[in-house]
């Protein structure tokens, strides 16, 4: 880690902008770190090559025209701006409702559904089909009763005609 410190320094070295102090902290690092030493061999290597070469000079105008355009700087078009947003926003507004419908079903309790009898019958574990045999035949008694009722006002009634 403390080696990435010192290539940095290496590197400015080279264009001749480094400090008294990091001048003699790189020559004291330089002194007792190996893979230090063979990276400033490969960086002088490389330097000396690119001075060899004769590099062909820039056609005519060439700063002139590149000067505008470094000036001109970089324009944002407005639709790339809105598609790298909502690019970001999908993912996000995704998390989002996950998030929220988590804490929907963790933080809302479930409501309690009322059991029918039939399913209140199966959850006690009692046989459905005997307490509807016993309800229905409760029912008969009282088609009975009614049927007495409406025998007896039909008799002290000789019209035929039900009174309210």
């Amino acid at each position: 880690m403390r080696c990435k410190k010192y290539e940095r320094f290496l590197l400015r070295s080279f264009d001749g902008l480094l400090k008294e102090e990091e001048k003699t902290e790189l020559k004291k690092h330089l002194e007792s770190c190996v893979y230090c030493q063979t990276k400033k061999t490969e960086y002088q290597t490389i330097l000396s090559a690119l001075k060899e070469k004769n590099f062909p000079e820039p056609k005519p105008y060439f700063w002139e025209r590149l000067q505008p355009k470094l000036a001109e700087g970089k324009k944002y078009d407005l639709w790339s701006i809105w598609k790298q947003w909502a690019l970001r926003a999908i993912p996000a507004s995704m998390l989002l409702v996950i998030l929220f419908t988590a804490a929907l079903m963790l933080f809302i309790p479930p409501q309690k559904e009322e059991l029918s009898d039939s399913g209140d019958l199966l959850l006690r574990n009692l046989d459905p089909l005997q307490e509807t045999t016993i309800l229905l035949e409760e029912g008969k008694i009282e088609d009975k009763n009614m049927m007495l009722i409406f025998t007896a006002m039909e008799e002290k009634n000789s019209t035929g005609r039900y009174l309210p």
